[in-house]
């Protein structure tokens, strides 16, 4: 088979994981965006709370409003705590995948290199290697934080439970 043959199908690997890796940051991207979206609702909600509860309390309001209020922006400083926790796992998981695209390219760029200068070639390799654990780095944190992910719903159903 001509050398150029042999070059080209040696890149289809390293491409591939690419590719994998691509799709997975896409779909995490998306679920930062969806995270930080939440998460200025959930502020906008709660700056609105604390200036009811503070137009309530200057009127020397007492009962059960206030105390709802109270409640209600607790429970969204909790869910906000959470929610910044699984951003920072998506953060974690980006950068793996990142990182393991980093790897795939510079192995994609010395198996390319070693048609000059064919030592380069033993180190195509080791970035495979490391690309594929870098993704199974990612893959792990992204099981943490999909068993994190229903950590918010559940407390804030905890908190409506709890209404007296």
């Amino acid at each position: 088979m001509p050398l150029y043959l042999e070059t080209i199908q040696s890149f289809v690997a390293p491409v591939v994981m690419i590719s994998a890796n691509g799709l997975l940051c896409l779909a995490f991207y998306n679920r930062m965006s969806a995270l930080a979206n939440r998460s200025r609702t959930m502020n906008k909600e709660r700056f609105e709370l604390v200036a009811q509860l503070s137009a309530l309390q200057a009127k020397g309001a007492e009962g059960l409003v206030p105390e709802h209020l109270e409640l209600r922006i607790a429970t969204l400083d909790e869910i906000g705590h959470q929610l910044f926790d699984r951003a920072r796992w998506i953060r974690r998981i980006l950068m793996s995948l990142l990182i393991s695209v980093l790897c795939m390219l510079a192995c994609s760029l010395c198996l390319g290199l070693a048609t000059l200068v064919e030592a380069i070639a033993a180190i195509a390799p080791w970035l495979f290697v490391a690309g594929i654990i870098s993704m199974m780095v990612g893959i792990l944190a992204a099981i943490e934080e999909l068993r994190r992910s229903l950590k918010p719903l559940l407390f804030e159903h905890e908190q409506i439970d709890d209404l007296p």
